[in-house]
């Protein structure tokens, strides 16, 4: 067998002919990112062949000056029978990510948020008195302990697992009888009892965990957003509601594709789709078990959790194939998911907590918009209009009032998180994430996130640069650099224009930070995608924009954009700067509410099954909405006009 040394980390591994590289790497635990999903398409999986031959099917995008180098693309390279040294080059980016600490519950309206009486977290413990063994009364623990919980329960079924039947006896002789219990109530079906069933129904009680004495003060849960770019857990002292912790780091997912469709053709594998789900997992616990460190809770003290994602992320965190998804008619595996315990989910808390999963409404509009709008006024019995925008790789979008709920979601794809772009990265330290530039002379100011030496662009200083190049005339409507005044910014490769951002003695990687013309149409089909996905949507109601009282901009890229900026452009529809409002974290705000309040989890549920999804690859109208709003900021430029801002 082939054996591969992968430099400088110095990792071997022997694999059989035929492995490619990208494979080989991922059984060694060598990180190497493949954005595109393996597909040869972005050339961010290249990395240098020292020694041994490989067969190489394509070199893909990267350039000449890489191929002299002896580069070549992972995932389209396989092992012969030769052994191989390669050295893998840093991949900026990887580490240090803007993160928020909190979730945004400040930027969330007070009145939304579940109060004291509202408090009916997913569990409950309760502390009982379990009377000691008697001889000949032909009880045993187990009998013992269900007729003590119907003393206070009321007659109703008692189901207790093995996984907890297991510590019973060790428990009740370690309290002297004395023991906290942890339950969920359910209906008999086995789902978790919602309190608009009649009351009539019998319900039955689940134990989910045993401990000694009294520990109903120690009573936590975690909330849990899965995005396709990162993950957020949050620890919930679920006696007073209040948060603990937040955690929040990049989904190492990343790795093998940076948006939803590229995951998807990763999954198309059996071993690569749980390599997915493995992944998620470790960012996951490895987040809970930062959280429980910090604030000094065992995972077992973890009672109940409740995860949101898009429909993608949750079919990859269950194993599902998600290919489907993707196929018309589009059809994912579940939308409602029946709730599961930890222990088959993967999540490492109490194996048999409850682990909770927000409903999705389409095959693109998952959990993580039905938790998001929970901090918005479209759960209000309001008859304002409101718009509710998650940005990201995937642009969700979900427009109404009391009356109705209208949602749709467009594929934005990576540039807003530095994808598909030259030189672009995450927002990391480095990157750079705002810049202005000088109507003389072209040339661009640049400030990076943690203030150090610039290594990349991540997507909102991409709009900056924009915006900025739009605003000074050295872009014009349709993206193109300005080719007719000299400047030392820009560079005429053939057909196109090539602008430079950093020189490489300025940069931190000695490598000039440039973008392309490419580049510029990548943020223009990006942003056009998303106001298109608006439009229609408002078109649809017979509404438009000047209608809308409140628009809501949630996820971790909204939280960091530059509102002018963004309007300039056209990302976002000009409006009055006070109906805009930025909500942060949404899905794992949401998620925290219905983690807390069996109240907000029915409002989820209820909101759920209220919205009609629009599905806009079978809508021929929104190519037309895309088509205009591809140029800067729009075909119609008086849409952006002040008189029309102020209606």
């Amino acid at each position: 067998m082939p054996r591969i040394t992968f430099q400088p980390s110095g990792i071997i591994i022997d694999v059989q002919a035929n492995t490619t590289l990208l494979d080989a790497a991922r059984r060694a635990g060598v990180e190497i990112d493949a954005p595109c999903g393996g597909k040869g398409t972005c050339g961010n999986c290249a990395v240098r062949i020292v020694s041994g031959r490989v067969d190489c099917e394509s070199l893909g995008v990267l350039t000449q000056a890489e191929i002299d180098q002896g580069f070549v693309p992972t995932c389209r390279t396989s092992i012969n029978d030769s052994d191989v040294v390669v050295e893998v080059t840093d991949q900026a980016g990887r580490f240090g990510g803007q993160f928020s600490d909190n979730d945004g519950m400040e930027l969330i309206d007070a009145a939304l948020l579940p109060t004291p009486d509202d408090r009916r977290p997913l569990t409950e413990k309760i502390n009982i008195s379990v009377p000691p063994p008697q001889k000949a009364d032909g009880l045993s623990d187990l009998d013992r302990l269900i007729r003590a919980l119907q003393q206070q329960l009321g007659k109703q079924e008692i189901i207790v697992p093995l996984a907890v039947i297991r510590h019973l006896a060790d428990v009740l002789r370690a309290g002297g009888g004395n023991v906290t219990i942890t339950l969920i109530t359910e209906t008999p079906s086995g789902q978790m009892y919602p309190s608009e069933y009649n009351s009539g129904i019998n319900r039955r009680y689940r134990v989910t965990a045993l401990e000694a004495k009294d520990r109903t003060g120690r009573h936590y849960g975690i909330a849990v957003d899965v995005g396709t770019t990162t993950v957020a857990v949050q620890l919930v002292d679920l006696s007073d509601m209040k948060v603990l912790s937040t955690c929040t780091d990049y989904n190492s997912q990343l790795a093998c594709g940076l948006d939803i469709i590229s995951r998807i053709d990763y999954a198309r594998r059996p071993d690569r789709r749980e390599e997915l789900r493995n992944r998620v997992l470790r960012t996951i616990n490895r987040l809970i078990q930062q959280s429980a460190r910090h604030d000094q809770v065992e995972h077992f003290e973890i009672a109940c959790a409740v995860v949101s994602g898009n429909t993608t992320m949750i079919h990859l965190l269950l194993g599902l194939n998600p290919e489907y998804i993707r196929i018309e008619p589009y059809t994912p595996t579940v939308l409602d998911v029946p709730f599961f315990t930890a222990s088959e989910v993967g999540i490492a808390i109490n194996p048999p907590a409850p682990v909770i999963i927000s409903p999705a409404v389409g095959s693109y509009v998952g959990g993580d918009i039905t938790a998001g709008i929970l901090c918005t006024d479209l759960c209000n019995n309001s008859d304002d209009v409101c718009l509710f925008m998650d940005i990201g790789t995937n642009g969700e979008v979900v427009i109404g009032n009391r009356e109705f709920l209208l949602t749709c979601a467009c594929s934005a794809g990576p540039a807003f998180e530095g994808g598909g772009i030259k030189c672009g990265m995450r927002a990391a330290h480095g990157a750079i994430e705002k810049m202005e530039i000088d109507p003389a002379t072209g040339l661009a100011t640049c400030r990076t996130i943690g203030q150090v030496r610039p290594r990349g662009v991540c997507g909102s200083g991409m709009i900056s640069l924009l915006a900025q190049l739009l605003q000074t005339g050295w872009i014009d409507a349709a993206g193109k650099l300005k080719r007719s005044e000299p400047s030392e910014a820009i560079q005429i490769v053939g057909r196109h224009a090539v602008y430079t951002l950093v020189s490489a003695k300025e940069s931190a990687t000695g490598r000039v930070i440039v973008i392309d013309e490419q580049d510029i149409e990548n943020i223009i089909r990006a942003k056009a995608a998303l106001y298109a996905a608006c439009a229609l949507v408002l078109a649809q109601v017979g509404m438009e924009f000047h209608n809308l009282r409140k628009v809501y901009i949630a996820g971790g890229f909204g939280r960091f954009l530059d509102l002018d900026a963004a309007i300039t452009i056209g990302l976002l529809p000009s409006l009055p700067r006070d109906r805009f409002h930025f909500i942060g974290n949404a899905s794992l705000a949401g998620s925290r509410m219905a983690l807390v309040s069996e109240k907000h989890r029915e409002r989820q549920r209820r909101q759920a099954r209220r919205m009609t999804y629009l599905e806009l690859t079978t809508d021929p109208s929104y190519m037309n909405e895309y088509t205009a709003a591809l140029f800067l900021p729009h075909t119609n430029p008086d849409r952006f006009h002040q008189k029309h801002i102020e209606q």
